[in-house]
């Protein structure tokens, strides 16, 4: 059993600068759990907490219930693999495996079993034909294995991963990724993995903790963060190309929901209209976000829809990515070429033409203007720290 419970944790660096505020969260034993944000949003640090890395200022950390504070890292049961892999160049990739193994902590274990657990653990990772080898002589993404496969030998309650892949390119980023995911199945332990990624994130968590500026701002599924985020800043931080937000009103209209972005008028879906009626939203301005797959090319008569000049036209193969502007607001938009005809991919592509677009009241999003809140979940009792 591993679970993992941070309860206040907050970590304070000299000068009163604080990278982690009151950290709050419960993985359970064998969870997938990812760390995602920008750059200094305080996920590597508070990983790094939960390996014994760095001091906690306030707080408390428990693996299995005890509590680990003053723990040393090797106490914990844990195995991290670092973003810059750590293996040591003079050894082979065999020995880097099984140097752990050998350290004096490990005195009863035999030599039969060291070579079982390393070349099982090769074996799984597809790097049996490179125990002889020295690290030079890899690739990025062997050297990514190496790490993963020395963590694996031994056979830790918690798998601690910082970033393991930002340092290799897309293609093996891709592949290695999938290769997590089947490790996942495998080995049967609790993983806490740290990425700037959110493709990463979606793909690999069973729970996203989404942070920025060493705040929690949102825990939950991917599907849950995706369909449902607390905030614009996750609204914006999950999903590629990034949500859109548009200002209008939300007026309420006797029984019905309506939203009027650029002078167009769309009815609210009647389930999204019956929970804003459940929290008795009235009529107010606000910051409407709708993502750009769920924009549509629409007829110039449409009541709902709006003109839209193009500014850009990214060809992505599958899809185009329109960047257009509606009156001073910049937009984006994701149409798959398959839905499209020549001549409307002909004026798609072409900068400073004029297409028009719509959405449906199922796919909209709601932000209250002043606290950037989704005003459909600000009232749940979610775990999150504001």
């Amino acid at each position: 059993m591993a679970r993992v419970q941070l309860e206040k944790v907050k970590k304070i660096y000299q000068g009163n600068v604080v990278a982690v505020h009151e950290f709050n969260l419960d993985i359970k034993d064998k969870e997938f759990v990812v760390f995602v944000g920008p750059s200094g949003c305080g996920k590597s640090t508070t990983l790094r907490m939960i390996a014994g890395l760095e001091d906690i200022s306030e707080g408390t950390i428990k693996i299995d219930g005890e509590v680990v504070n003053d723990l040393p890292p090797k106490d914990r049961g844990i195995a991290m693999v670092f973003q810059n892999y750590a293996l040591y160049p003079h050894l082979t990739v065999f020995e880097n495996m099984a140097f752990s193994l050998r350290l004096k902590k490990n005195p009863k274990m035999s030599q039969d079993e060291i070579y079982k657990r390393v070349t099982d653990a090769a074996k799984i990772l597809g790097i049996t034909e490179y125990l002889t080898r020295k690290p030079k002589a890899l690739s990025g993404g062997q050297r990514q294995r190496v790490a993963i496969g020395r963590a694996m030998v031994r056979e830790s309650k918690i798998f601690l991963m910082d970033e393991p892949l930002s340092n290799l390119d897309a293609k093996l980023r891709n592949q290695m990724r999938a290769e997590i995911i089947l490790l996942r199945k495998k080995i049967n332990s609790t993983f806490v993995y740290v990425t700037h990624d959110q493709t990463e994130a979606m793909t690999l968590g069973d729970r996203i903790v989404i942070m920025k500026d060493g705040y929690i701002q949102q825990v939950g599924t991917p599907i849950e963060v995706f369909d449902m985020p607390d905030n614009m800043f996750v609204a914006g931080f999950i999903g590629a190309p990034m949500m859109n937000f548009i200002e209008c009103d939300l007026i309420k209209d006797k029984t019905k929901y309506y939203v009027n972005p650029f002078d167009s008028k769309i009815l609210v879906d009647s389930s999204k209209g019956t929970e804003l009626k459940s929290k008795n939203i009235k009529t107010q301005k606000i910051i409407l976000g709708v993502r750009p797959e769920h924009i549509e090319l629409a007829s110039k008569s449409s009541s709902s829809a709006f003109a839209c000049k193009v500014k850009v036209c990214e060809m992505m193969g599958s899809e185009l990515h329109v960047h257009g502007e509606v009156k001073g607001n910049d937009i984006i938009v994701r149409i798959p070429t398959i839905s499209i005809t020549p001549d409307q991919k002909e004026k798609l592509l072409t900068a400073g033409s004029t297409i028009y677009l719509t959405f449906t009241g199922k796919v909209m999003h709601f932000f209250d203007k002043e606290t950037k809140i989704n005003i459909l979940t600000k009232h749940k009792n979610v775990p999150v720290n504001k």
